[in-house]
């Protein structure tokens, strides 16, 4: 399995083979080649790109908090779960 690395640009992972080290204001950074390509190009495909990348962005945002609501909601009812039985573990004991 190739080695993923943080691409700066489009904040995504992407292989090792993929990725070019960028020189920016604070050294060089991990760019991936389809953001250098994209930013190549003109104004209207940079800004379809934009786009693109912004509406990939939002569709990961909201899987990620769709995932970490299912989860919370499955640590709540497992709480609930153990609430109960340790009242009525504590409530044979008396």
């Amino acid at each position: 399995m190739s080695e993923l690395l943080f691409c700066y640009h489009c904040r995504g992972h992407h292989p090792r083979e993929s990725m070019r080290q960028f020189p920016t204001t604070l050294g060089l950074r991990w760019r991936c080649l389809r953001s250098i390509e994209a930013a190549r190009q003109g104004i209207r495909e940079r800004e379809l790109f934009g786009k693109l990348q912004t509406e990939a962005n939002r569709h990961t945002s909201r899987s990620q908090g769709q995932y970490a609501q299912h989860v919370r909601s499955l640590l709540q009812e497992q709480n609930g779960k153990l609430a109960a039985a340790g009242s009525r573990l504590a409530a044979g004991r008396e």
